[in-house]
Protein backbone atom coordinates (compact mmCIF):
# COMPACT_ATOMS: atom_id res chain seq x y z
CA UNK A 1 0.00 0.00 0.00
CA UNK A 2 1.42 3.42 -0.95
CA UNK A 3 2.01 5.92 1.85
CA UNK A 4 -0.48 8.35 0.30
CA UNK A 5 -3.26 5.74 0.30
CA UNK A 6 -2.32 4.65 3.82
CA UNK A 7 -2.46 8.26 4.99
CA UNK A 8 -5.90 8.87 3.47
CA UNK A 9 -7.24 5.58 4.81
CA UNK A 10 -5.98 6.41 8.30
CA UNK A 11 -7.68 9.82 8.24
CA UNK A 12 -10.90 8.17 7.02
CA UNK A 13 -10.81 5.62 9.85
CA UNK A 14 -10.15 8.43 12.32
CA UNK A 15 -13.23 10.26 11.05
CA UNK A 16 -15.37 7.14 11.41
CA UNK A 17 -14.21 6.75 15.01
CA UNK A 18 -14.95 10.41 15.73
CA UNK A 19 -18.49 10.26 14.32
CA UNK A 20 -19.13 7.02 16.18
CA UNK A 21 -18.08 8.65 19.43
CA UNK A 22 -20.32 11.65 18.73
CA UNK A 23 -23.28 9.28 18.26
CA UNK A 24 -22.46 7.90 21.71
CA UNK A 25 -22.41 11.52 23.02
CA UNK A 26 -18.67 11.36 23.67
CA UNK A 27 -16.29 14.24 22.99
CA UNK A 28 -13.99 12.25 20.72
CA UNK A 29 -11.08 14.64 21.25
CA UNK A 30 -8.31 12.05 21.61
CA UNK A 31 -9.27 8.49 20.57
CA UNK A 32 -9.38 9.16 16.78
CA UNK A 33 -5.84 10.52 16.97
CA UNK A 34 -4.68 7.68 19.19
CA UNK A 35 -5.90 5.06 16.67
CA UNK A 36 -4.49 7.07 13.76
CA UNK A 37 -1.05 7.11 15.38
CA UNK A 38 -1.16 3.33 15.71
CA UNK A 39 -1.99 2.96 12.02
CA UNK A 40 0.37 5.66 10.75
CA UNK A 41 2.95 6.66 13.41
CA UNK A 42 4.28 9.70 11.48
CA UNK A 43 0.87 11.05 10.52
CA UNK A 44 1.39 14.31 12.43
CA UNK A 45 4.43 15.13 10.29
CA UNK A 46 2.30 14.90 7.14
CA UNK A 47 -0.53 16.89 8.71
CA UNK A 48 1.78 19.60 10.01
CA UNK A 49 3.00 20.31 6.48
CA UNK A 50 -0.50 21.57 5.64
CA UNK A 51 -0.10 24.58 7.96
CA UNK A 52 1.32 27.79 6.50
CA UNK A 53 2.15 28.94 10.03
CA UNK A 54 2.04 27.22 13.39
CA UNK A 55 1.83 28.22 17.04
CA UNK A 56 2.34 25.97 20.07
CA UNK A 57 1.13 27.01 23.53
CA UNK A 58 2.47 25.23 26.59
CA UNK A 59 2.99 25.76 30.32
CA UNK A 60 1.21 24.75 33.51
CA UNK A 61 -1.80 27.07 33.63
CA UNK A 62 -3.66 29.03 30.95
CA UNK A 63 -3.02 26.90 27.85
CA UNK A 64 -6.65 26.22 26.94
CA UNK A 65 -7.89 29.77 27.55
CA UNK A 66 -4.98 31.30 25.63
CA UNK A 67 -5.52 28.84 22.77
CA UNK A 68 -9.22 29.65 22.52
CA UNK A 69 -8.60 33.38 22.82
CA UNK A 70 -5.99 33.39 20.05
CA UNK A 71 -8.28 31.31 17.85
CA UNK A 72 -11.05 33.85 18.36
CA UNK A 73 -8.71 36.68 17.35
CA UNK A 74 -7.35 34.87 14.28
CA UNK A 75 -10.82 33.80 13.16
CA UNK A 76 -11.57 37.47 12.57
CA UNK A 77 -8.89 37.52 9.84
CA UNK A 78 -8.35 33.96 8.59
CA UNK A 79 -10.73 31.32 7.22
CA UNK A 80 -8.74 28.13 7.75
CA UNK A 81 -7.45 27.44 11.26
CA UNK A 82 -6.87 24.00 12.78
CA UNK A 83 -6.70 23.77 16.57
CA UNK A 84 -7.37 21.53 19.58
CA UNK A 85 -9.77 23.89 21.33
CA UNK A 86 -11.17 21.50 23.93
CA UNK A 87 -8.01 20.90 25.89
CA UNK A 88 -6.92 17.49 24.52
CA UNK A 89 -3.29 18.56 24.50
CA UNK A 90 -1.24 15.40 24.07
CA UNK A 91 -0.12 14.25 20.63
CA UNK A 92 -3.32 12.24 20.04
CA UNK A 93 -5.40 15.35 20.69
CA UNK A 94 -3.35 17.36 18.19
CA UNK A 95 -3.76 14.63 15.55
CA UNK A 96 -7.51 14.43 16.25
CA UNK A 97 -7.87 18.17 15.56
CA UNK A 98 -6.53 17.60 12.03
CA UNK A 99 -8.78 14.58 11.48
CA UNK A 100 -12.03 16.34 12.43
CA UNK A 101 -11.12 19.49 10.47
CA UNK A 102 -9.59 17.82 7.41
CA UNK A 103 -8.50 20.32 4.74
CA UNK A 104 -5.78 20.53 2.12
CA UNK A 105 -4.16 23.55 3.80
CA UNK A 106 -4.53 25.82 6.80
CA UNK A 107 -3.58 29.45 7.34
CA UNK A 108 -2.70 28.64 10.95
CA UNK A 109 -2.22 25.59 13.10
CA UNK A 110 -2.69 26.65 16.74
CA UNK A 111 -2.17 23.95 19.36
CA UNK A 112 -1.98 23.81 23.10
CA UNK A 113 0.50 21.10 24.02
CA UNK A 114 0.98 19.39 27.37
CA UNK A 115 4.44 20.11 28.75
CA UNK A 116 5.38 16.42 28.74
CA UNK A 117 4.29 16.10 25.11
CA UNK A 118 6.40 18.99 23.80
CA UNK A 119 9.35 16.78 22.69
CA UNK A 120 7.01 14.39 20.84
CA UNK A 121 4.91 17.06 19.12
CA UNK A 122 7.88 19.22 18.07
CA UNK A 123 9.50 16.11 16.60
CA UNK A 124 6.74 16.07 13.97
CA UNK A 125 5.59 19.69 13.69
CA UNK A 126 8.74 21.04 12.14
CA UNK A 127 9.89 24.39 13.54
CA UNK A 128 6.65 26.05 14.70
CA UNK A 129 6.74 29.77 13.98
CA UNK A 130 5.86 30.72 17.55
CA UNK A 131 5.87 29.06 20.96
CA UNK A 132 4.06 30.63 23.92
CA UNK A 133 5.11 29.47 27.39
CA UNK A 134 2.58 30.65 29.98
CA UNK A 135 4.16 29.67 33.33
CA UNK A 136 5.61 26.74 35.26
CA UNK A 137 4.20 25.58 38.60
CA UNK A 138 4.00 22.33 40.54
CA UNK A 139 1.43 20.18 38.75
CA UNK A 140 0.72 16.44 38.58
CA UNK A 141 3.65 15.58 40.85
CA UNK A 142 3.19 11.84 40.29
CA UNK A 143 3.72 12.40 36.57
CA UNK A 144 6.20 15.28 36.28
CA UNK A 145 7.92 15.37 39.65
CA UNK A 146 9.23 18.77 40.70
CA UNK A 147 8.74 21.79 38.45
CA UNK A 148 12.43 21.88 37.48
CA UNK A 149 11.93 18.58 35.68
CA UNK A 150 8.96 19.98 33.75
CA UNK A 151 11.01 22.97 32.62
CA UNK A 152 13.84 20.65 31.55
CA UNK A 153 11.42 18.57 29.43
CA UNK A 154 10.15 21.67 27.63
CA UNK A 155 13.65 23.12 27.23
CA UNK A 156 14.91 19.90 25.66
CA UNK A 157 11.90 19.81 23.34
CA UNK A 158 12.44 23.28 21.89
CA UNK A 159 16.22 23.85 22.12
CA UNK A 160 16.86 22.98 18.47
CA UNK A 161 13.97 25.02 17.06
CA UNK A 162 14.11 28.46 15.43
CA UNK A 163 10.69 29.45 16.79
CA UNK A 164 10.03 32.89 18.26
CA UNK A 165 9.43 32.40 22.00
CA UNK A 166 6.69 34.43 23.68
CA UNK A 167 7.42 34.17 27.39
CA UNK A 168 5.77 35.28 30.61
CA UNK A 169 8.48 37.63 31.83
CA UNK A 170 6.91 37.76 35.30
CA UNK A 171 7.61 34.05 35.82
CA UNK A 172 11.20 33.53 37.04
CA UNK A 173 11.19 30.20 35.17
CA UNK A 174 11.16 32.09 31.85
CA UNK A 175 14.81 32.99 32.36
CA UNK A 176 15.68 29.27 32.26
CA UNK A 177 15.41 29.70 28.47
CA UNK A 178 17.98 32.52 28.31
CA UNK A 179 20.60 30.16 26.90
CA UNK A 180 18.54 29.61 23.74
CA UNK A 181 19.29 31.82 20.75
CA UNK A 182 15.65 32.14 19.72
CA UNK A 183 14.04 35.55 19.35
CA UNK A 184 12.22 36.22 22.65
CA UNK A 185 9.18 38.37 23.35
CA UNK A 186 8.26 39.03 26.99
CA UNK A 187 4.84 39.90 28.42
CA UNK A 188 3.62 40.62 31.94
CA UNK A 189 1.92 43.04 34.32
CA UNK A 190 2.91 46.26 36.03
CA UNK A 191 2.07 46.73 39.70
CA UNK A 192 -1.64 47.32 40.21
CA UNK A 193 -4.31 47.36 42.94
CA UNK A 194 -4.44 43.54 42.97
CA UNK A 195 -0.68 43.09 43.36
CA UNK A 196 0.61 41.58 46.60
CA UNK A 197 3.59 42.91 48.47
CA UNK A 198 3.74 40.41 51.35
CA UNK A 199 6.27 38.28 49.40
CA UNK A 200 4.71 34.96 50.41
CA UNK A 201 5.87 32.72 47.58
CA UNK A 202 5.46 28.94 47.79
CA UNK A 203 7.76 27.83 44.97
CA UNK A 204 10.56 28.87 42.60
CA UNK A 205 11.76 31.49 45.09
CA UNK A 206 15.46 30.98 44.37
CA UNK A 207 17.54 32.61 41.68
CA UNK A 208 17.93 30.39 38.62
CA UNK A 209 21.38 31.84 38.10
CA UNK A 210 23.14 31.76 41.49
CA UNK A 211 20.69 30.04 43.86
CA UNK A 212 20.21 33.08 46.10
CA UNK A 213 16.69 33.76 47.40
CA UNK A 214 14.75 36.07 45.09
CA UNK A 215 13.17 39.33 46.25
CA UNK A 216 10.00 40.81 44.79
CA UNK A 217 8.75 44.34 44.28
CA UNK A 218 5.30 42.78 43.94
CA UNK A 219 3.62 39.46 43.24
CA UNK A 220 0.64 38.97 40.93
CA UNK A 221 -0.02 35.39 42.03
CA UNK A 222 2.02 32.33 42.96
CA UNK A 223 5.64 33.21 42.23
CA UNK A 224 4.73 35.46 39.29
CA UNK A 225 5.60 39.13 39.62
CA UNK A 226 8.48 41.61 39.49
CA UNK A 227 11.48 39.75 40.93
CA UNK A 228 15.19 40.39 41.32
CA UNK A 229 18.27 38.83 42.86
CA UNK A 230 20.37 41.02 45.15
CA UNK A 231 23.34 38.70 44.72
CA UNK A 232 23.90 38.41 40.95
CA UNK A 233 21.54 40.93 39.35
CA UNK A 234 19.20 38.32 37.88
CA UNK A 235 15.85 40.12 37.39
CA UNK A 236 12.64 40.30 35.44
CA UNK A 237 13.40 41.18 31.80
CA UNK A 238 12.07 44.31 30.15
CA UNK A 239 8.51 43.63 29.03
CA UNK A 240 7.53 44.06 25.38
CA UNK A 241 3.80 43.85 26.13
CA UNK A 242 2.24 44.64 29.47
CA UNK A 243 -1.00 45.35 31.30
CA UNK A 244 -1.39 48.00 33.98
CA UNK A 245 -4.06 50.07 35.76
CA UNK A 246 -6.13 46.94 36.32
CA UNK A 247 -9.57 47.31 37.88
CA UNK A 248 -12.86 45.41 38.10
CA UNK A 249 -15.93 47.16 36.68
CA UNK A 250 -19.31 45.44 36.36
CA UNK A 251 -17.79 41.95 36.83
CA UNK A 252 -15.18 42.54 34.10
CA UNK A 253 -11.56 43.53 34.18
CA UNK A 254 -10.56 46.90 32.78
CA UNK A 255 -6.87 47.26 32.03
CA UNK A 256 -4.50 49.31 29.91
CA UNK A 257 -2.34 47.52 27.36
CA UNK A 258 1.06 48.91 26.40
CA UNK A 259 3.01 47.47 23.46
CA UNK A 260 6.68 47.64 22.48
CA UNK A 261 5.64 50.01 19.66
CA UNK A 262 4.33 52.42 22.32
CA UNK A 263 0.71 51.80 21.42
CA UNK A 264 -1.82 52.01 24.26
CA UNK A 265 -5.44 50.91 24.55
CA UNK A 266 -7.94 50.08 27.28
CA UNK A 267 -9.31 46.53 27.16
CA UNK A 268 -12.27 44.97 28.96
CA UNK A 269 -12.22 41.22 29.64
CA UNK A 270 -15.15 39.52 31.32
CA UNK A 271 -13.38 36.48 32.79
CA UNK A 272 -12.06 37.16 36.28
CA UNK A 273 -8.81 35.90 37.79
CA UNK A 274 -5.50 37.75 37.39
CA UNK A 275 -4.23 34.74 35.45
CA UNK A 276 -6.75 35.66 32.74
CA UNK A 277 -5.05 39.05 32.35
CA UNK A 278 -1.84 37.12 31.65
CA UNK A 279 -3.68 34.94 29.12
CA UNK A 280 -4.98 38.10 27.42
CA UNK A 281 -1.57 39.76 27.26
CA UNK A 282 -0.02 36.59 25.82
CA UNK A 283 -2.68 36.60 23.09
CA UNK A 284 -2.14 40.32 22.45
CA UNK A 285 1.64 39.87 22.20
CA UNK A 286 1.26 37.03 19.68
CA UNK A 287 -1.32 38.93 17.63
CA UNK A 288 0.68 42.15 17.51
CA UNK A 289 3.82 40.25 16.54
CA UNK A 290 1.84 38.96 13.55
CA UNK A 291 0.88 42.44 12.41
CA UNK A 292 -2.72 42.54 13.62
CA UNK A 293 -4.09 45.96 14.49
CA UNK A 294 -4.35 46.66 18.24
CA UNK A 295 -7.86 48.08 17.90
CA UNK A 296 -8.96 44.92 16.08
CA UNK A 297 -7.33 42.74 18.76
CA UNK A 298 -9.11 44.70 21.50
CA UNK A 299 -12.49 44.22 19.78
CA UNK A 300 -11.92 40.48 19.42
CA UNK A 301 -10.87 40.06 23.06
CA UNK A 302 -13.90 41.95 24.28
CA UNK A 303 -16.25 39.78 22.20
CA UNK A 304 -14.66 36.53 23.39
CA UNK A 305 -17.10 34.00 24.86
CA UNK A 306 -15.70 30.93 26.56
CA UNK A 307 -17.68 27.80 27.36
CA UNK A 308 -15.29 25.22 28.73
CA UNK A 309 -15.57 25.63 32.49
CA UNK A 310 -12.81 28.20 32.90
CA UNK A 311 -14.63 30.86 34.92
CA UNK A 312 -17.74 30.06 32.90
CA UNK A 313 -20.97 31.59 34.22
CA UNK A 314 -24.28 29.73 33.83
CA UNK A 315 -27.40 31.72 34.65
CA UNK A 316 -30.06 29.69 36.44
CA UNK A 317 -33.48 31.23 37.26
CA UNK A 318 -32.57 32.07 40.87
CA UNK A 319 -28.77 32.21 40.89
CA UNK A 320 -25.53 32.34 38.93
CA UNK A 321 -23.35 29.26 38.79
CA UNK A 322 -19.65 29.79 38.11
CA UNK A 323 -17.62 26.78 37.02
CA UNK A 324 -13.84 26.86 37.44
CA UNK A 325 -11.08 24.37 36.64
CA UNK A 326 -8.36 24.11 39.29
CA UNK A 327 -5.71 21.40 39.28
CA UNK A 328 -2.68 22.66 41.18
CA UNK A 329 -1.81 24.76 44.26
CA UNK A 330 -1.26 28.07 42.49
CA UNK A 331 -4.45 27.69 40.43
CA UNK A 332 -6.62 26.93 43.47
CA UNK A 333 -5.06 29.76 45.47
CA UNK A 334 -5.73 32.27 42.71
CA UNK A 335 -9.34 31.10 42.25
CA UNK A 336 -9.99 31.69 45.96
CA UNK A 337 -8.29 35.09 45.73
CA UNK A 338 -10.62 36.05 42.89
CA UNK A 339 -13.73 35.34 44.94
CA UNK A 340 -12.43 37.26 47.94
CA UNK A 341 -13.59 40.38 46.06
CA UNK A 342 -17.14 39.04 45.70
CA UNK A 343 -19.57 40.05 48.47
CA UNK A 344 -22.66 38.18 47.26
CA UNK A 345 -24.14 35.38 49.36
CA UNK A 346 -22.63 32.20 47.98
CA UNK A 347 -22.00 28.49 48.41
CA UNK A 348 -18.78 26.95 47.14
CA UNK A 349 -18.05 23.39 46.02
CA UNK A 350 -14.67 21.75 45.51
CA UNK A 351 -14.76 18.51 43.49
CA UNK A 352 -11.51 16.62 44.00
CA UNK A 353 -10.78 13.56 41.83
CA UNK A 354 -7.65 11.44 41.60
CA UNK A 355 -7.76 9.72 38.21
CA UNK A 356 -4.50 9.59 36.20
CA UNK A 357 -5.69 12.68 34.29
CA UNK A 358 -6.19 14.58 37.56
CA UNK A 359 -3.06 13.21 39.20
CA UNK A 360 -3.21 10.38 41.70
CA UNK A 361 -1.32 12.43 44.29
CA UNK A 362 -3.74 14.96 45.84
CA UNK A 363 -1.30 16.22 48.45
CA UNK A 364 -1.04 19.41 46.37
CA UNK A 365 -4.16 20.78 48.09
CA UNK A 366 -2.03 21.32 51.21
CA UNK A 367 0.26 23.66 49.26
CA UNK A 368 -2.68 25.83 48.18
CA UNK A 369 -3.64 28.90 50.22
CA UNK A 370 -7.02 27.50 51.27
CA UNK A 371 -6.88 29.75 54.34
CA UNK A 372 -8.12 32.50 52.03
CA UNK A 373 -11.59 31.03 52.53
CA UNK A 374 -11.67 33.03 55.74
CA UNK A 375 -11.40 36.24 53.70
CA UNK A 376 -14.31 35.38 51.40
CA UNK A 377 -17.47 37.07 52.58
CA UNK A 378 -20.92 35.53 52.90
CA UNK A 379 -20.11 31.82 52.43
CA UNK A 380 -23.27 29.89 53.31
CA UNK A 381 -21.79 26.39 52.89
CA UNK A 382 -18.71 24.71 51.48
CA UNK A 383 -19.36 21.43 49.66
CA UNK A 384 -16.63 18.82 49.26
CA UNK A 385 -17.35 16.33 46.50
CA UNK A 386 -15.57 13.88 44.22
CA UNK A 387 -13.61 10.70 44.79
CA UNK A 388 -11.39 12.42 47.38
CA UNK A 389 -14.09 14.52 49.05
CA UNK A 390 -12.89 13.60 52.54
CA UNK A 391 -9.38 14.87 51.74
CA UNK A 392 -10.85 18.15 50.52
CA UNK A 393 -12.97 18.47 53.67
CA UNK A 394 -9.97 17.84 55.92
CA UNK A 395 -8.00 20.56 54.13
CA UNK A 396 -10.88 23.03 54.46
CA UNK A 397 -11.29 22.16 58.14
CA UNK A 398 -7.60 22.81 58.84
CA UNK A 399 -7.90 26.10 56.94
CA UNK A 400 -10.17 27.24 59.76
CA UNK A 401 -13.58 27.36 58.07
CA UNK A 402 -16.54 26.80 60.41
CA UNK A 403 -17.05 23.02 60.32
CA UNK A 404 -20.84 23.51 60.44
CA UNK A 405 -20.57 24.89 56.93
CA UNK A 406 -18.64 21.91 55.50
CA UNK A 407 -20.77 19.35 53.62
CA UNK A 408 -19.17 16.10 52.40
CA UNK A 409 -20.41 14.12 49.37
CA UNK A 410 -17.95 11.35 48.60
CA UNK A 411 -18.24 9.84 45.11
CA UNK A 412 -17.56 6.30 43.99
CA UNK A 413 -16.15 7.50 40.67
CA UNK A 414 -15.22 10.73 38.90
CA UNK A 415 -18.70 11.34 37.43
CA UNK A 416 -20.78 10.41 40.50
CA UNK A 417 -21.34 14.01 41.61
CA UNK A 418 -24.94 14.77 40.66
CA UNK A 419 -26.33 14.52 44.21
CA UNK A 420 -23.91 17.13 45.51
CA UNK A 421 -24.69 19.43 42.57
CA UNK A 422 -28.44 19.03 43.12
CA UNK A 423 -28.04 19.99 46.76
CA UNK A 424 -25.87 23.05 46.16
CA UNK A 425 -28.28 24.28 43.47
CA UNK A 426 -31.08 24.13 46.05
CA UNK A 427 -29.21 26.51 48.34
CA UNK A 428 -30.85 29.88 48.96
CA UNK A 429 -27.90 31.91 47.68
CA UNK A 430 -27.18 34.41 44.92
CA UNK A 431 -24.17 32.59 43.58
CA UNK A 432 -22.78 29.06 43.43
CA UNK A 433 -19.08 28.51 42.73
CA UNK A 434 -18.05 25.02 41.60
CA UNK A 435 -14.30 24.36 41.52
CA UNK A 436 -13.27 21.08 39.94
CA UNK A 437 -10.16 19.15 38.97
CA UNK A 438 -9.46 18.01 35.41
CA UNK A 439 -12.07 15.22 35.15
CA UNK A 440 -14.49 16.84 37.58
CA UNK A 441 -15.01 20.08 35.66
CA UNK A 442 -16.39 18.61 32.39
CA UNK A 443 -18.53 16.12 34.37
CA UNK A 444 -20.00 18.97 36.43
CA UNK A 445 -20.52 21.08 33.31
CA UNK A 446 -22.47 18.30 31.58
CA UNK A 447 -24.78 17.97 34.61
CA UNK A 448 -25.27 21.73 34.84
CA UNK A 449 -25.96 22.18 31.11
CA UNK A 450 -28.56 19.39 31.20
CA UNK A 451 -30.28 20.97 34.20
CA UNK A 452 -30.22 24.39 32.61
CA UNK A 453 -31.75 22.98 29.41
CA UNK A 454 -34.58 21.43 31.44
CA UNK A 455 -35.24 24.74 33.20
CA UNK A 456 -35.44 26.54 29.88
CA UNK A 457 -37.64 23.84 28.34
CA UNK A 458 -40.07 23.95 31.27
CA UNK A 459 -40.18 27.74 31.04
CA UNK A 460 -41.21 27.50 27.38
Amino acid sequence: MSLNIQFKLTVFIGKLIFFGLKLLKKQGTALPGKIALKLYPTILKEMGKKCKKTLIISGTNGKTTTNNLINHILNGKYDNIVSNLKGANMIQGVVTSFIVNDKNSYDWGVFEVDEGSIPTVTKYIDNPDYIILTNFFKDQLDRFGEVENTIKIVHEGIKNLDSTLILNGDDPSSLKFNDLNNKKIYYGLNENKFSKTDHTVAEAIFCGNCGNRLDYDFISYGNVGKYYCNNCGFKRPNLDYLAESIDIKENSYEFTVKTKNKENTIVYFKYLGIYNIYNSIAAIAFSCENGLNLTFIKERIESFDYKLGRMETLKFPDKEVILVLSKNPVGLSEVLTTFSYDESKKSIMFILNDTPADGKDVSWIWDADVEQLNKIKNIANFYCSGVRAEDAALRVKYAGLDTNKIKIYSSSNETDIETSINDILNQNVEKVVIIGTFTATPAARTILINKLSKYKKNKI
